[in-house]
């Protein structure tokens, strides 16, 4: 493979991240969008609610498939740095909300939020990839 060829890959793979990340933040945005309307009541009618989840969950979809496609055009240290940092946040996560649920079944946490544990998962996602870049370089 030539210097083009391997540079214009990389750039093909640097603008694939880009377009995942950037259709994550659009799918988040469209989330906190759409909480905010149901909260403060700028929608008109329920139905009008439940087509903007629709197309949210359809959005999240395409998300996945999106990082699948990502995770298939990365090398197999690349790869196995993500498989590491999603098992590792999986589990983190399964652990976290078993304690939550115990927390707030014993009245020690009054309003638990489901967002808890989303921000939980995506620390510890974000922290294990990095922790598995530094260990790999």
């Amino acid at each position: 493979m030539n210097k083009l060829t391997a540079l214009t890959s990389k750039k093909e793979k640097g603008m694939k991240s880009l377009i995942f990340v950037a259709s994550i933040f659009i799918w988040i945005a469209m989330m906190i969008f759409i909480d905010k309307g149901i909260l403060y009541g700028w929608f008109a009618s329920d139905m009008q609610i439940n087509l903007l989840i629709a197309f949210d969950t359809i959005l999240g979809i395409v998300v996945i498939f999106m990082f699948i496609n990502l995770l298939k055009s990365m090398d197999e240290l690349q790869r196995k740095i993500q498989f590491d940092a999603l098992a590792f946040s999986m589990g983190a996560t399964f652990v976290a909300s078993i304690t939550y649920s115990l927390l707030t079944t014993a009245q020690i946490v009054r309003d638990s939020e489901t967002s808890d544990l989303i921000l939980i998962m995506t620390f510890c996602y974000m922290a294990s990839v990095i922790c598995g870049q530094v260990k790999y370089r």
